[in-house]
């Protein structure tokens, strides 16, 4: 998109994006081969301009919306969730996103978060979580056929939050500790898995449509992006690695992040 008409898109859009990067639009080849066994056949794809948030959803980014909406979250509802307590893990009565909001973790990312919740909160934000496509194109940043956000090179502790040890407080990092993709965002690989928009289907590499793939029209879970602190296989922070989850199930190793189309109503 040239850049005048582009200035004239952003201009009009209700959502400020001083904290989201353009995304441009282009095809890029989407998949692996030789990895994940739903991860093939390797297939171009073309996505639209949009907008991404820089970094997942904070904590108290997610504070203010419910303080603003008096939102109650699936783990709330439940009234527990899984967590480590002395080591163990196991279900913790009461156990919820704000029990991790202490002072100093403001900027960590918001965990035990249903799809739902993240779904809502990006409705409120005037946003929406981003399609698999989306979210994969954005994560190789302009790189071509590269395994990871940053380039080819063998994942370790200088590049994303990964193999951290398993503790009471969930080891998550600020957002932004570590250096940003091409793209300028943070966060793509480890710290926290991003939920995506759509529903995962083994075979829907082998039928996607070519322009704005949106996933399947339905399914029993929904996409999850990215790994995150406590994996320990540098495999799953691969662009091309794809993850699927309960939509109404919450985990302390689960964010998200939004998106806005230049398209979007």
């Amino acid at each position: 998109m040239e850049t005048t008409t582009l200035a004239k898109a952003v201009e009009g859009m209700k959502v400020p994006v001083s904290s989201m990067r353009l995304i441009p639009a282009g095809s890029f080849q989407m998949g692996s081969e030789g990895w994940g066994e739903y991860e093939s056949p390797i297939h171009e794809v073309f996505v639209d301009d949009f907008f991404m948030d820089e970094t997942p959803v904070t904590n108290l980014q997610f504070a203010e919306f419910v303080k603003q909406t008096g939102y109650v979250t699936t783990a709330e509802i439940n009234g527990f969730a899984h967590g480590y307590e002395k080591g163990a893990y196991k279900k913790i009565i009461g156990l919820r996103w704000k029990s991790y909001f202490a002072a100093g973790r403001e900027r960590h990312p918001v965990i035990l978060v249903s799809w739902h919740d993240a779904n809502e909160y990006a409705m409120w934000a005037g946003k929406r979580l981003p399609s698999e496509a989306e979210w994969e194109k954005a994560a190789r940043g302009s790189l071509i056929q590269k395994m990871y956000p940053w380039g080819g090179n063998e994942p370790n502790r200088s590049d994303c939050n990964f193999a951290k040890e398993t503790i009471d407080i969930p080891a998550t990092t600020e957002v932004g500790s570590f250096a940003p993709n091409e793209y300028g965002l943070f966060d793509m690989a480890g710290n926290v898995w991003n939920w995506c928009a759509d529903w995962f289907s083994g075979t829907y590499y082998s039928e996607s449509e070519k322009n704005n793939p949106r996933g399947p029209k339905s399914g029993e879970t929904k996409i999850r992006r990215g790994a995150s602190f406590n994996i320990i296989q540098t495999f799953r922070l691969r662009c091309s690695n794809r993850g699927a989850y309960d939509p109404n199930g919450y985990a302390i190793n689960i964010g998200f992040r939004c998106v806005k189309g230049l398209k979007d109503e």
